[in-house]
């Protein structure tokens, strides 16, 4: 297999993957050197295993992409031929076979790491919500389709050769094909028109579920705070029991609703860290101990697939907007109370539109991706709330 890195419109690069494990990056001692200002010293590692390619970001401050989705620092995404990767806004990095890469033109003159280069070790870190970007890849891969087609076409000059009487005949029969063709697609066009034309005069209801986060630090209850109050009665004041009213699991779980300066605390069932389980797997390193980073990424994906969980089972699809919480936002928050004192374990803040918004955008599909690609299917709700 062969890696082949697009940077901007520069001619595209094509490295062999000859090694188990390969670092992407700008430092000079990488397998693979990208010299762009969006790339990290230390950006990704592709990994191979069972014949299978996978890459993992490690920490970077643009972030890899795979179908718009940011991956998670340091968990592993597979990849294919099918899905490139993005790198920072500006780099596409696909995966080739032997036989496409021999197509487009072999091998570039390949950057590999000496035996005396090292890298600098970048930690894996959360994910900054202001380094999230919206940039799409499909420019980087309209670019691509186009260069892909230059080299196929010097690659493979046909030289011309005299038309013999068969010849005449076959291109005579080609040139039926293709109006018989052109006649069959004007035909299908008209029928589609006439689809989309009934498609218009049906009503269209669009949902606004565009990222919100208008939130500062002050906005945000401390983890004190928060345990401080977890055994506190809930939906008691007039504030707290509209909300119990329009959220009626909250209710029902005896979780409920807290008051808590400028936000209301709605308390999540701890049993959502233990559903998440079946979609963060455990790595091997951390069952054989495992940094503290390998560590905190774990919790961390946990964490974020419970809320989704919780998100999903607790607002109502059809809910539009929630009254009487003006200027205030909502804290949901993971605390074990059957311990004594009450154990904090994480808590998301919103502002109530988004995490309506928020709500609009989770389908069930998510969920059965996430059990194949893990929490960084649900990367796209970092740019809705701020984890405490």
């Amino acid at each position: 297999m062969r890696i082949e890195i697009l940077v901007d419109n520069e001619e595209p690069r094509i490295y062999p993957l000859d090694k188990p494990k390969m670092v992407v990056g700008s430092h000079e001692a990488c397998d693979i050197v990208i010299n762009h200002k969006g790339i990290s010293r230390k950006h990704c590692i592709i990994t191979e295993k069972d014949d299978k390619y996978f890459v993992a970001d490690q920490g970077s401050t643009n972030g890899s992409y795979i179908d718009e989705h940011r991956l998670v620092p340091g968990n592993s995404a597979e990849f294919s031929s099918f899905f490139p990767v993005r790198l920072g806004d500006n780099v596409l990095m696909s995966l080739l076979s032997d036989e496409e890469a021999h197509e487009l033109g072999g091998d570039s003159e390949s950057y590999t790491r000496s035996d005396s280069g090292s890298v600098r070790d970048e930690s894996t870190k959360m994910i900054s919500l202001k380094d999230l970007h919206s940039t799409s890849t499909a420019g980087l891969v309209q670019k691509r389709s186009e260069t892909v087609t230059k080299r196929k076409t010097v690659k493979k000059v046909v030289p011309v050769k005299k038309k013999s009487a068969a010849s005449n005949v076959l291109v005579g029969g080609i040139g039926f094909l293709i109006i018989a063709a052109a006649a069959l697609y004007q035909y299908i066009n008209k029928q589609e028109a006439k689809v989309v034309q009934a498609e218009k005069r049906a009503p269209v209801i669009k949902v606004d579920n565009r990222p919100i986060l208008r939130l500062e630090a002050g906005d945000m209850p401390t983890a004190e705070s928060i345990v401080a109050v977890a055994n506190n009665p809930k939906c008691s004041t007039d504030l707290e029991k509209n909300l119990c009213i329009t959220l009626p699991l909250i209710n029902q779980e005896k979780w409920g609703t807290v008051l808590l300066d400028k936000s209301v605390l709605i308390l999540g069932n701890f049993k959502y860290l233990e559903d998440a389980k079946a979609f963060v797997k455990l790595p091997n390193e951390i069952e054989k101990g495992g940094t503290p980073e390998e560590w905190s990424t774990y919790q961390s994906d946990l964490h974020l697939v419970a809320l989704m969980l919780w998100v999903r089972d607790n607002i109502p699809l059809e809910l539009k907007k929630i009254e009487g919480l003006k200027d205030l936002t909502l804290t949901i928050a993971f605390v074990d109370i059957t311990k004594d004192p009450p154990v904090f374990a994480s808590s998301a803040v919103f502002i109530p539109e988004s995490l309506l918004r928020l709500r609009q955008r989770i389908q069930d599909k998510d969920f059965e991706e996430a059990k194949k690609r893990g929490a960084s299917e649900f990367s796209y709700a970092l740019e809705y709330l701020r984890f405490l």
